[in-house]
């Protein structure tokens, strides 16, 4: 692992990459992989939304945020590698402590600013819907779903 990140760093150096991007890519755990400044992991264990959370929590992170469709289409992309295919996986979006069905909030504490919901989406279908996943039935888009429903998820951390 040390000569992969040596390697790595040096291929940075060698193609006159940004400082601030190499050695953060470098510096993920083993088994996370870097976008955008930080550092993703999908867990195939099978959780629901509160166990999830706390699973990433312990590996010092949250549940995944996306602020972008670069962020989605590579957290999607992430768990299509993973696992063979596009499996319903728990992200960090989630209305459990907020005043209104239609404020999310991002479990990292990020700002929510991710508007792609599939249409008809966010529904809280039977009032009990209340956290998000992608690849919902294998599908392009983000639904609200029941929190206690037994899922893969993604983790996001700091380098």
């Amino acid at each position: 692992e040390t000569y992969s990140a040596m390697l790595h760093l040096l291929l940075c150096i060698c193609a006159g990459a940004p400082s601030k991007t190499c050695p953060r890519y470098a510096s993920c755990p083993a088994g996370w992989t870097w976008f955008g400044g930080r550092c993703f992991i999908f867990n195939s264990s099978m959780k629901t939304w509160t166990d999830a959370e706390s699973s990433c929590q312990t590996l010092g992170g949250n549940l995944a945020s996306f602020h972008s469709t670069a962020e989605y289409t590579f957290i999607r992309e992430l768990t299509r590698t993973a696992a063979g295919s596009y499996p319903t996986a728990w992200v960090g979006g989630n209305d459990r402590e907020t005043v209104s069905e239609t404020m999310w909030m991002w479990s990292d504490g990020s700002q929510f600013d991710f508007p792609n919901w599939a249409k008809g989406e966010p529904n809280d279908y039977k009032g009990r819907e209340d956290c998000m996943t992608i690849n919902n039935g294998g599908q392009d888009y983000v639904n609200d779903a029941w929190c206690n429903t037994n899922t893969p998820f993604v983790c996001v951390r700091d380098p």
